[in-house]
Parts: C-alpha cells; structure tokens; sequence
C-alpha cells in the first residue's frame, strides 16, 4: 500500500566491542586489486571505491561479516590473480601491526585439486606468524564444482592446525544471486563473523549463539529481486542445496573436517555444522577455538614477559640458582594473564611454573611451563529415554 517506509539503520553511532579478539582480515582473490585498509563498517567501503558493481564477491562478504558481527573491526583487500603462495596475508598481518585474530582467504576461482597445497602453503605462513608471537587462524574457501563433491579429500589426513576449510554459501538471498556470475563464493566472510564474535574458548558452532540468519539485503544488490533472508537458505559451493543431500551424506562430508551451514530439527535458523582444522582429530588443535585460546594466552604472556628480555635475574649467592622472589614474580606476571582469561571464562585452569634450578648465569636462558586447561565443547548430547513403570 502506499504510505512512508522507515528503515532504521544500525552502526551511525560507530560503537566499538572492547578488546581486541574480534579484528579480522580479509583477502579476495580474482577481483580488481584495491589497497589494504581497515573497514569499520559497510558504509566505508563505497568510500574507498570497493562497491556491489566493482567488486561484488569483497564487498558481499565484508557485508557479510559485519551482518554477523556488527562493530568488529576488518582489514580488507583484494588481488587481482591467486598465485598460491598468499604472502599477502603475511604483508596484511604487518600492515595490521600483529593485531589480526584471523583471516579469511576468498580463492573462489582456485580448483580443488590445489586444495592440499593451499591449505599447506596457508599453514606454514601461519606457523611463520606463530613464531613472531602473533598468531593468527585462517580460513580458505575455493572454487567447487558437482563433480567435486563427490570426491572432496580428507581434511584430517593434513598437518594444518591453523587453516580451516569453508564449503557453505547461500542458497537464497544474495549470495545465491551472485553466485549466477561468481562461482563458488561460499559464505566465508558470514563463517569469519562468527569465528571473530565467539569468544576465543567457544566453538562457531554453538546454535544457542551463532544462529547466521538474520535479515535480507535489499533489491538494489540482488538485481531487483525480492529474495530471502541470508544463510536462510542454504546450500555448498557448488550450489547444489543442503537439504537434498541425505543425513549420512552430510555426515560423510562432516567427517572431511570442511565448515558448511546446517539446520537443526526443533529451532528455526542456520548454524554451522562445526570448528574443524585441517589436521587429525587427535590433535590439541583440531578446531578454531583450540588454536584461539592458545593463541591468545601465548599474546598475553609475551605482553608482559617482552619488558623482561635482557632485564637483570638476581641469583641467590649461596645457591647460584635464581632467587625465589624473582622467580615468583616472574611467575606472578604470567599467572594475571591467565586468571584474567579465566575470570572471563575463557580457559578452565592454568598453571606457570618456573623451575628454580636453572643456571641463568651459565646460559642466559630461562624456562617457563605453562599449562593450560581448555573449556569443553558439547559437540553430542546423547539423552537415554524410555518408559518405565514407576520411578526409581
């Protein structure tokens, strides 16, 4: 009917979340390259000319993950070609002064059969970054044809702890209608929302939190077309929709380790399915919030043990080993750290120790051993449930 329409926009306000676990970074290769910059928002990007028209797949998925997580912060660029070696998330990551928790790398027009080369190639550079003690979790999605689902390798036969696999995208809104023209765009930039709005102990899977569905673009980004609300709908790579494959298919593909969007008998909306890593299941660090809670505690300890590095150690003159009291305070540093990440629920239980008997003045070095005590993720909750002729 005829009238006035109001549309309330969120984000004029330009509130910021506090800390410092959301920054995200991401990289989209096969469009026209633009700079590196940091995006606050959407509302940024026609600024520095990134818009639906020039570059449809970037700007998709930086809507994407502000939809998702409204007030993080973003580091953007796209790269005209993919040459597979990816230094460009080494050269955002120092761009970004270290401060990126996580990437997302949008190789939408790479094939699969390059898949466990990328995903390598990926991982190295993020162990590279581990050893600066500015760690950070990647994630990568490729081009994904029919045919390639039938034949998607095992993600658990690699050795990338820090590189997880995206092979979800949109089955009805705009992401469905740019998928028409940009093959296999998955919903990276939605997954890289998620993975930045969780805290860092908790997976992007948890359906009470991470439900991905939220609101539809409007018509003047999905060709004038009415189309449903994002991740409402949802499908693979490939485009072939979620919901005709059967349950042991999708528990086949599950079991590769990829992260696609899933749907939930008894609640409305669309999750993911899980947090894998690339690597075995056996592993510390076979998922995203395994590798955060590492990776932040590891921050934080070389924050306030850096000021350390070729300070004085005082030796005990009888001993010849270190003196208590600075051994505890040394001690004392690491354990703020933690109990700070504890107190925020982030980590069960820590302990740094310091063994006295260390001869500092023979080597100059020190040993610290921290150990730390994840939180758990309910992954299954198997329930018993029978009839029965009274209580016991």
């Amino acid at each position: 009917m005829n009238g006035v329409k109001f549309i309330r926009e969120n984000g004029g306000l330009g509130r910021r979340q506090e800390g410092t676990d959301f920054i995200s970074g991401i990289i989209v290769y096969g469009e026209t390259a633009t700079d590196k910059r940091l995006i606050l928002s959407v509302s940024e990007l026609d600024k520095a000319g990134i818009t639906a028209t020039t570059h449809p797949v970037l700007h998709y998925h930086v809507s994407e993950f502000f939809r998702v997580n409204e007030g993080a912060k973003l580091y953007v660029q796209s790269v005209a070609e993919s040459d597979g070696n990816y230094t460009e998330v080494k050269v955002m990551q120092n761009f970004a002064e270290g401060n990126i928790r996580q990437i997302a790398v949008c190789d939408f027009k790479r094939e699969l059969n390059t898949l466990s080369n990328s995903v390598s190639k990926l991982n190295q550079i993020a162990s590279e970054l581990g050893e600066l003690n500015i760690p950070l979790s990647l994630l990568l999605s490729v081009k994904i044809t029919a045919e390639d689902m039938t034949k998607l390798p095992d993600l658990h036969t690699l050795n990338a702890e820090r590189v997880s696999v995206v092979i979800g995208q949109d089955g009805g809104g705009r992401g469905a209608y740019l998928s028409q023209t940009n093959a296999s765009i998955s919903c990276i930039g939605a997954v890289l929302g998620a993975v930045s709005k969780a805290k860092v102990s908790e997976s992007i899977a948890w359906v009470e939190k991470q439900n991905l569905v939220s609101t539809a673009y409007v018509k003047a980004l999905t060709g004038g077309e009415e189309k449903t609300r994002e991740l409402d709908s949802i499908c693979f790579c490939d485009g072939s929709a979620i919901g005709n494959y059967t349950p042991q298919q999708l528990e086949a593909i599950n079991d590769k380790g990829y992260i696609f969007g899933v749907k939930h008998t008894g609640i409305a909306g669309t999750f993911l399915n899980d947090s894998f890593t690339a690597t075995s299941l056996e592993s510390d660090f076979a998922y995203i919030e395994n590798n955060r809670t590492i990776d932040k505690a590891i921050r934080g300890i070389n924050k306030v043990l850096i000021k350390k590095v070729s300070g004085p150690a005082y030796i005990d003159p009888d001993t010849g080993l270190l003196e208590a009291s600075g051994v505890a305070a040394l001690e004392a540093l690491c354990d703020d750290v933690l109990d700070e990440m504890k107190r925020n629920g982030e980590i069960s239980g820590y302990e740094a120790y310091i063994n006295p008997n260390q001869q500092v003045l023979r080597t100059s070095k020190l040993e610290v051993i921290v150990k730390i005590v994840p939180v758990g993720t309910l992954r299954k909750i198997e329930v018993k449930i029978g009839l029965t002729l009274k209580k016991d």
